[in-house]
């Protein structure tokens, strides 16, 4: 058996676009609608343009472009600014496996270095998939291998210097030091910190870019790594035989994917929420880590399970509007008032490969209405996977689902970088 550190190389250096099957291809392009729709949508937030203007200040230069509001930035500067803002609401892609979200980290940071180099759609499109493929299974391996639950960048960090030492041209030499650099410098972020005690720290995912892009272009000029413990594993990775990108989820709501499920038990239940007298939510542990606090901003609204309940059952939606300042919301708060977490072990036990819940409500009247057991939209193999990222990117992007390619990524305004995320299915056969 080959090592990781043979594999990971061969597939790095060797993927080529016109090989890949067209189901992954089109799922790539939904991805990278998904990102245009969430990054559309988030520029509303507090977060976005904190990152933006010390991306700004702290890694200013003409290679890459802020997607927030279009300014230069370094490369570096550019893939965490632009991984801040795909993450400030919540609202991006995830996986089950790694509990945290790739998307986030591989495409921003991608799409800054192929804005740096020049690079094609096609030699982008091929970058963001090594990426995620690496990503995912060095995420997959680190909870294998480590008790703590460490947020997304411990992993991100990696796959990240993988796609970003493709679109560079790297040697294997260069990408083995690339890989080396980022796994040791990439955070040890505890996520139940961040879970119990909302902040925009959040998922890390702004730092995966920073750490992986810089990596992979000290490896470039020699910078060297200590050997890294996924390359030298034995494991057999079959990359280019499993698509770790059929296992990505989409959120229909812009909050942590384990309060999902309740939301949309929560809407199932067509009550009037002036009857209600109790909430009951049956659900699995993790859940129970999730911020118990009144919110009084949106990272505390995103990490909770009690208020978006509540708030879904007050106004029959939970969307930006209600995740920015929901939590302002009198009849939201009556029904939080009255919301109580029951952990159940059976639903535990099927974590994280299963996210379920079940809500009951209790009426005014002495009767309840129960939603039965339910699995959010848009986990992978799902009926509806499409549907979600359709929906998001008709409310957010509109006429930029046609909008022109360029033949290049370089000098591409803010809006017009957006355009082309959106529009990459009309290259790859995707929407």
């Amino acid at each position: 058996m080959t090592t990781v550190g043979e594999q990971v190389v061969r597939f790095a250096s060797d993927l080529r676009w016109e090989h890949v099957p067209g189901v992954v291809r089109r799922r790539v392009a939904l991805l990278l609608l998904d990102h245009a729709a969430v990054v559309e949508a988030g520029r509303v937030a507090p977060a976005a343009r904190i990152a933006a203007d010390h991306a700004s200040e702290a890694h200013g230069g003409d290679a890459a472009t802020a997607l927030l509001d279009g300014r230069l930035l370094s490369v570096p500067g550019a893939a965490w600014a632009n991984g801040v803002l795909a993450n400030v609401l919540d609202y991006d892609d995830g996986h089950r496996l790694t509990k945290g979200h790739p998307g986030a980290m591989i495409i921003p940071s991608a799409l800054a270095v192929a804005e740096s180099v020049r690079a094609s759609p096609t030699a982008f499109f091929e970058a963001v998939l090594v990426g995620y493929e690496v990503a995912i299974r060095v995420g997959i391996a680190l909870h294998a291998r480590e008790q703590q639950y460490h947020a997304s960048a411990a992993w991100g960090s990696v796959g990240v210097a993988v796609a970003a030492a493709r679109l560079l041209g790297l040697d294997a030499q260069q990408i083995t030091h690339a890989v080396g650099i980022a796994e040791y410098h990439a955070p040890i972020a505890l996520m139940p910190r961040a879970v119990a005690d909302p902040a925009m720290t959040k998922d890390t995912c702004g730092w995966g870019g920073l750490i992986g892009t810089t990596s992979a272009l000290l490896a470039a000029r020699g910078f060297t790594g200590l050997g890294s413990a996924f390359l030298e594993s034995a494991e057999e990775l079959a990359l280019g035989e499993r698509w770790e990108v059929d296992e990505i989820y989409l959120k229909p709501y812009p909050c942590c994917r384990w309060s999902q499920p309740a939301i949309d038990a929560a809407l199932r239940l067509r009550v009037d929420p002036h009857a209600i007298e109790e909430v009951t939510v049956r659900t699995f542990a993790a859940c129970d880590l999730l911020s118990t606090r009144t919110p009084s901003n949106t990272e505390e609204m995103q990490y909770s399970l009690v208020w978006p309940v509540a708030t879904a059952l007050a106004r029959g939606r939970f969307g930006i509007e209600e995740v920015l300042d929901g939590f302002a919301d009198p009849g939201s708060a009556r029904i939080a008032a009255t919301v109580r977490i029951v952990v159940d072990p059976a639903l535990t036990d099927r974590f994280p490969a299963r996210r379920v819940t079940e809500v009951t409500v209790h009426l005014s009247d002495g009767s309840s209405e129960t939603s039965g057991e339910v699995e959010a939209d848009g986990e992978p193999g799902s009926v509806g996977w499409n549907d979600v990222v359709n929906r998001k990117a008709d409310r957010f992007l509109g006429a930029r689902h046609e909008a022109d390619l360029p033949g290049t990524l370089a000098g591409c305004t803010r809006g017009q970088l957006v355009a082309f995320l959106a529009s990459c299915g009309q290259l790859v056969g995707g929407r």
